[in-house]
Formats: structure tokens, sequence, C-alpha cells
């Protein structure tokens, strides 16, 4: 008897994961971004203003530094929110420069590069360093953590979406109320 049941696919490793959620970012593809997330997903951005340097890459990948939290993207509807939002913010949407990293156990890697962006709206480039750390479980993203300068983010002057704003306001939740989420 022939099968018609087709056979699941392989599972991706971490760094694969990973490489394809940035690409699925920068092709603007928002199925093949959700392709990449557990439903549980999260994603955290803090301000951190030493990815610049070697030396601060280097502690926060290894635990010794961190960042502030400013938003806290909670599940897989509102990542993809998030995302459609900086879909249409940006016009291209690209980071220039990859370095991946994958720590030790295995299960995060971290992901370096330079924006080389526009804001749709005005023109205007924006060129913000990034370190991603992504941890994936069973090939799929669980949780990132997005360390860079939020400030020259927030001098661009765009708009929240309502996920953005729901996840600034959880950020704020927690400074108010600590303990309730540990940033990466």
């Amino acid at each position: 008897m022939i099968s018609t049941e087709s056979a699941r696919p392989a599972t991706r490793s971490p760094l694969e994961t990973a490489q394809e959620f940035i690409r699925a970012v920068e092709a603007k593809d928002i199925d093949a971004v959700g392709d990449t997330l557990e439903d549980d997903a999260a994603q955290l951005f803090l301000h951190s203003n030493v990815v610049t340097s070697t030396e601060g890459v280097a502690d926060i990948i290894a635990g010794r530094r961190g960042g502030f939290c400013v938003a806290d993207v909670s599940g897989k509807d509102e990542v993809l929110g998030y995302t459609r939002g900086i879909f249409d913010k940006f016009d291209p949407l690209v980071w220039r420069d990859h370095r991946w990293t994958v720590d030790p156990g295995g299960r995060g890697v971290f992901f370096l590069a330079t924006g080389d962006m526009v804001v749709a709206r005005t023109g205007k480039p924006y060129r913000n360093t990034y370190l991603t750390r992504f941890d994936v479980t069973d090939g799929r993203i669980v949780r990132m953590a997005e360390y860079g300068d939020v400030l020259m983010y927030a001098r661009l002057g765009v708009r929240p979406n309502r996920a953005e704003l729901r996840s600034l306001l959880r950020a704020v939740g927690h400074l108010l109320s600590p303990g309730t989420r540990t940033p990466g």
C-alpha cells in the first residue's frame, strides 16, 4: 500500500531557523516569518549602545552585559503584527554585514548586522546596528532579544502600530511591577 501522507520535513537547526527568519523579514514574506515562530514566541527590544563595539558584542553574547527592555512583544500573532508594521515603515528592509554566532549550548543563535534601511514615509536613511539573540526549540523561534540603540529608532518619528504600542506598554508595566519578565 502506498501512503499519500507526505513525510514531515526535517527540523531546521537553530542557525537555519534564525537565518530563515532574517531572510523572510528582508523579503517581507509574512507567511515565511510565521513559519519560523512558535505560537508563544516572544520578542524583546533592549536598549544597548554597546553593540557597535567588538567588546560590547562579546559581553552581551557571554552574558556579562544586557540591555534596558523597552518593548515586550508577546505571542506569535503580536510578533507578526509588529513585523507587518516594520514592513510598512521601511523600504528597503535590509541588514548588511551579517555575522552569526551559535552559543555553546547550541540553542541560541546571535545575529549581528547593520540596518541599511530607508523610512518609507520620509525617505530618511536608517543605519542602526543590531545584535539579536534567537532561542530556538524544535526548529521554531521561542524568543528573540534584540539589542540596539532604541533612541536612534525613536528619533525617526515613525508611528507605532497596535502591536508595538502594546509591547511598549507591557515593558513599562514591567518597570512598574518588576519581576514579571526577565529580559535578555
